[in-house]
């Protein structure tokens, strides 16, 4: 049952909530379904606020009569399972903090951005709200010990690249479905992953690319047989259309063009203007016009060939322009990340800290509640 509290007047401080999140197991990501799997360990570590009683002992501080953020996960698709528990501990300036850990399996949802597939970078996120309004929570990121994501454990390694690190971003948004009209703290986190496009690149890209090269082997078949010529470029494009029933299966109905699409799409159209050019070459032999339709076939030919060569080298240049850019972008963040990790494990070490006895809680849940503390 939840606690509901009174909503605090407008000159008491906000109660900071201090927000760090560990994905400790990424399963398959769902592309055509727009959602993933995860195991997820999400700390809280607040203070009690002016005007709420204190237990007399910290082993109370788990029951929920104790005063606490009312924190929910938003975007979590169906059932889940969760353990939350929590505990308190004293910090570094005498205060006493309070954490809240809770561990979640199961499947959230994701609206992928699929413009740049199968080059894509998506953003895995946590939405993370409390049922209090900003005017009595603010959440905040834990700087004290960084979130992270567990790459070792990742399922789809074979199709994704997981990267370390992770970002907060803190926003306000309105309940409609509730009665009150108050808005409400969230936290957006979010780790990434790349696709591994190595699977349509040879199965498609390839495939296509080669479909289309045999277009310029029509020019081959004398400009008399203008049947012939139609019959085989017919055939090529049908080809192309079987291609792309076979991309619309690996993605949801969405109503944008991905670069798998834009890929197709063109060389159907490439596929198209040859059969036009031959019906063109074909009236021209049907006028007596041979020798003229001879010498324009070859000037014709020419012209496809650098073109579609064109086009590939610009299609290149935009994909490493958009797409590998935000790759290395990710690489960046992950440098830096490693960078603060590695200072926080520098200054944890110089002092006595509870550090590691948290971190062993994320696997042990009643390590952290099971403690012989004295009396407050």
């Amino acid at each position: 049952m939840t606690t509901v509290y009174k909503q605090k007047s407008l000159d008491v401080p906000k109660t900071q909530v201090f927000l760090r999140v560990v994905f400790l197991k990424i399963g398959e990501i769902n592309t055509l379904k727009e959602k993933y799997a995860a195991d997820v360990f999400l700390q809280a570590r607040w203070q009690l606020p002016p005007g709420h009683q204190k237990p007399t002992r910290l082993t109370d501080y788990n029951k929920d009569s104790v005063w606490n953020p009312q924190l929910i996960i938003e975007n979590v698709l169906g059932d889940s399972r969760e353990d939350i528990w929590r505990y308190a501990e004293p910090s570094a300036d005498g205060k006493l903090s309070i954490y809240e850990c809770r561990r979640v399996k199961g499947v959230f949802i994701e609206n992928l951005e699929l413009q740049h597939f199968p080059f894509d970078t998506q953003e895995l996120s946590l939405t993370i709200s409390s049922e209090l309004s900003e005017l009595e929570v603010e959440l905040l990121e834990e700087a004290e010990e960084l979130s992270s994501v567990n790459k070792q454990s990742f399922v789809d390694e074979q199709e994704w690249r997981l990267y370390e690190h992770v970002e907060m971003f803190p926003k306000i948004s309105t309940k409609e479905y509730t009665s009150s009209k108050d808005r409400h703290p969230v936290m957006l986190v979010m780790c990434h992953a790349a696709r591994r496009p190595g699977f349509f690149i040879w199965n498609i890209f390839l495939i296509m690319m080669l479909i289309t090269l045999l277009s310029f082997a029509t020019f081959a078949v004398e400009i008399f047989l203008t049947q012939n010529r139609l019959q085989l470029s017919f055939t090529l494009m049908l080809t192309g259309v079987a291609f792309k029933f076979v991309v619309n299966q690996s993605l949801p109905r969405i109503s944008y063009l991905t670069y798998l699409d834009k890929y197709i799409l063109s060389s159907m159209v490439y596929i198209c203007l040859v059969c036009i050019w031959h019906s063109v070459i074909g009236q021209l032999h049907a006028n007596n016009m041979d020798s003229m339709a001879k010498n324009l076939d070859w000037k014709a030919l020419v012209c496809f060939v650098s073109a579609y060569i064109l086009a590939h080298f610009v299609f290149t240049t935009w994909i490493y322009k958009n797409s590998w850019s935000r790759r290395k972008l990710m690489n960046r963040k992950d440098d830096l990340f490693k960078e603060k990790l590695e200072a926080i494990i520098r200054e944890t070490n110089k002092k006595d800290t509870a550090f590691k006895k948290r971190r062993q809680s994320i696997w042990k849940p009643a390590s952290s509640v099971k403690k012989s503390w004295d009396p407050v």
